[in-house]
């Protein structure tokens, strides 16, 4: 048994030791290293001319590599390249999250140019990440011709080039440990209040008693619902029309705010019939255009204020990509008197915002273009918090962008997060956290917050699935239940029909064993459950599968996981009480994301198996002088005869179809937001050319396949409208392989 356990703990420590980026040696002493373009991560949609890359495309594109530092000076970075004629974006340069911009400029097409493109502070420890990042068009009229990026340094041999992070080898996967939950949490009790003669698409909710909720639809109609007794006939009143995209409403001493399209409004019903006849503009000072992505979401009101954010625009991402002046703000408006004010800077689209601990306000935000991961920000005044446009400049931009409170990784815990919300005590012992809905991903996801030198951070947790609806906005009456609106996107009247409308959400108390809450320690992470472990459980550092990883922003679409790794877990220890245990993390890193998976085999005291076994924790700060206890586990408590995860084939691949693909796109030919993959490789159907306007007839196969998920608006699905972002610039060449693979088999079996 020993043998087993020493055996299983060295592997342990090899796999994390290997799946760092290991420094390749320097050829030489040269104060010059030389970054070839065949060294790359993956090309994308660009093709290959001998060692030369032809960048005619950016969206899923990865071109960049790891290198290593001795000492910490400064470096500068040139490009060889050739290009026939002018592109109208710039590249980015982004050298471990330090960013220039480069306007290319026109070769004469006789040799190879070489031009600086900056310099840049390289420090020494973990790999640094240097990126080239082309502009997020669809496709370019004339490619660049690339060859490679050269490194001079100001000490001969400092640098190194670094070999490529391993994939990691991922356990196998179940709903809640490792892949998405399928089921509603026990502790909720539910009811559809979807109306039989009406589809709610919900835009906006507030309370305007503790009787009657009121909820703007996407349709542009005000809505009064009575919640005085909802176990009855649910009643739904119109008592206004005619609103534009209304994606926000607040109420305050029963006066209604809408946020619109392109302006806040007061609605007024001045001859007192119930109906509002009246719509007075508070303010629109702030520039828009007819973009369909700019919207004003969300509102709340505080001190005779209204708070609300605005998106920045899509429709010009493949042309020149200029925003409007002040798009992706956090805005604040007198109720009063309409006086404006421009809070902070750097969102893109923030459907979402509400009150956090201590009356803060707090944001959601989508992963795209800037943002490598959706995420929920603690707003800070005068902050950039990343989207950056070609001039005219947000007036809070920066070269360094404020830090989310928490990140929520894409497609693992979150893809189109929504409206955060404070639990109240009713909802103890998860009262003080945050829960949030997606638009995307589905569910109720939950949030602890703690505060670290001033800097909020924190763990995100899964929480629930398995409802009628996509929540979009989330309200809490007086005495505490939830009432979730819901929301679907695309064309296809039966799924729209079937996943928007209203959710009532009672939580009845039931006690559930799952982690509750986690802390930062100077040496670790403490994690706290509902209920105590059962005697002798939790004290295995085997039995927690930990990965870390940092962010590093592009002007494409998302961006991937720098340094993605697995983590050493040096000890655990189970506290006196047994409901928290201290896991020692040798590794543990600022800036960084720590993924942690418990072990499904943990039990209470009262015979529970855990609802979920996964969190995400931020680390913007690591505390100081706040060292988490260590001690010695008991003689019995590292004994197992099984291990605590298994690695099996097509494990990883599955848990990729499920946090990437699942929630838009079927197995069993059920309707949802795409196309099903049921009977689909090989099958035969039409597709637009979105270049050319043209349809035409293809074949499901694995080309096809990868194609979509590297650029998925190059052929759209007849019938369907792309809302699928580019996860080539998210995965890695192996598992876009393997993912394909996956889908081919699954889409064919019974």
């Amino acid at each position: 048994m020993k043998k087993t356990l020493l055996l299983f703990l060295f592997t342990t420590l090899v796999l994390t030791v290997s799946s760092v980026a290991a420094p390749s040696p320097p050829t030489s002493t040269s104060r010059t290293l030389h970054l070839p373009a065949r060294s790359i991560f993956s090309p994308g949609a660009n093709q290959w001319d001998g060692e030369v890359l032809e960048i005619t495309r950016g969206r899923g594109a990865k071109i960049g590599w790891y290198i290593t530092a001795k000492r910490e000076e400064e470096v500068t970075v040139s490009i060889e390249y050739t290009c026939a004629e002018s592109i109208n974006q710039e590249y980015q340069i982004s050298f471990d999250g330090q960013d220039r911009f480069w306007e290319v400029p026109i070769s004469d097409g006789v040799g190879w140019n070489r031009v600086e493109l900056g310099v840049f502070r390289v420090r020494p420890g973990l790999p640094v990440l240097v990126l080239l990042v082309p502009p997020s068009n669809r496709k370019y009229k004339h490619p660049i011709r690339f060859r490679s990026l050269i490194l001079e340094s100001e000490t001969a041999g400092n640098l190194a080039a670094a070999k490529p992070v391993k994939a990691l080898v991922i356990p196998d996967a179940t709903p809640g440990f490792g892949s998405k939950l399928t089921a509603h949490h026990p502790a909720l009790e539910l009811r559809d209040l979807r109306s039989e003669d009406s589809v709610w698409r919900v835009t906006g909710m507030a309370l305007r008693s503790p009787k009657e909720l009121l909820f703007t639809t996407w349709e542009g109609d005000l809505v009064a619902l009575s919640i005085d007794d909802l176990s009855k006939k649910a009643v739904f009143r119109r008592i206004a029309q005619g609103l534009s995209e209304p994606m926000g409403l607040a109420i305050s001493d029963g006066r209604i705010f809408v946020t619109e399209k392109n302006q806040v409004t007061e609605l007024i019903d001045e001859d007192g019939d119930g109906t509002f006849e009246t719509y007075r503009c508070l303010s629109h000072d702030w520039p828009s255009t007819i973009d369909y992505h700019e919207y004003l979401f969300g509102a709340v009101v505080r001190d005779s204020h209204i708070y609300f954010t605005s998106s920045v625009a899509m429709g010009i991402r493949g042309t020149h990509n200029q925003q409007a002046p002040l798009r992706g703000s956090l805005i604040k408006v007198h109720i009063d008197t309409g006086a404006t004010e421009i809070i902070a800077g750097g969102l893109r689209t923030p459907n979402g915002i509400g009150f956090g601990p201590g009356d803060s306000i707090l944001v959601t935000d989508n992963q795209g273009e800037w943002l490598p991961a959706n995420k929920l920000i603690h707003v800070q005044p005068k902050a950039f918090y990343q989207f950056r446009s070609r001039p005219p400049w947000h007036p809070y931009d920066r070269p360094e962008a404020t830090a989310p409170a928490v990140w929520l990784p894409q497609g693992e815990i979150a893809m189109s997060p929504t409206e955060p919300i404070l639990l109240p005590e009713s909802w103890a012992p998860y009262a003080g956290q945050i829960m949030f809905g997606d638009a995307t991903f589905g569910g109720l996801q939950r949030v602890f917050l703690e505060e670290i030198d001033g800097i909020m951070q924190g763990a995100v947790f899964p929480f629930s699935q398995g409802f009628a609806h996509l929540f979009n906005r989330l309200e809490l009456t007086a005495n505490g239940e939830l009432i979730a609106g819901g929301i679907a996107r695309g064309k296809d009247e039966k799924f729209i029909e079937r996943v928007s409308g209203l959710t009532q959400i009672r939580y009845t108390g039931k006690e559930v064993f799952e982690p509750l809450a986690a802390r930062l320690r100077s040496n670790g992470i403490e994690i706290e459950f509902t209920q105590p472990l059962s005697k002798n459980e939790g004290w295995n550092p085997a039995g927690y599968y930990v990965t870390q990883w940092g962010y590093q922003a592009t002007q494409n679409y998302g961006g991937q996981k720098v340094r993605h790794r697995r983590s050493e877990v040096r000890s655990a220890t189970v506290s006196t009480d047994r409901r928290r245990v201290f896991l020692e993390l040798p590794e543990l890193s600022s800036k960084e994301v720590l993924r942690i998976r418990l072990p499904q085999s943990l039990t209470s005291t009262s015979g529970q198996h855990l609802w979920t076994g996964e969190l995400w924790y931020t680390v913007n700060r690591i505390p100081k002088d706040l060292v988490g206890v260590v001690r010695s586990a008991p003689q019995k408590a590292l004994i197992t005869s099984d291990p605590f995860f298994h690695f099996s084939a097509g494990g990883a691949e599955g848990a990729l179809y499920q946090n990437f693909c699942a929630a838009c796109h079927s197995l069993d030919g059920s309707k949802r937001v795409g196309p099903s993959f049921h009977q689909l490789a090989g099958s035969k159907f039409n597709v637009l050319d979105p270049e050319s306007g043209e349809k035409r007839a293809i074949t499901a196969d694995a080309a096809y396949l990868r194609q979509s998920i590297i650029e998925p608006d190059a052929l759209i699905v007849d019938g369907y409208q792309n809302i699928m972002p580019p996860f080539g610039g998210l995965l890695s060449e192996s598992q876009i392989k393997g993912l394909v693979k996956y889908i081919i088999k699954a889409s064919n079996s019974k």
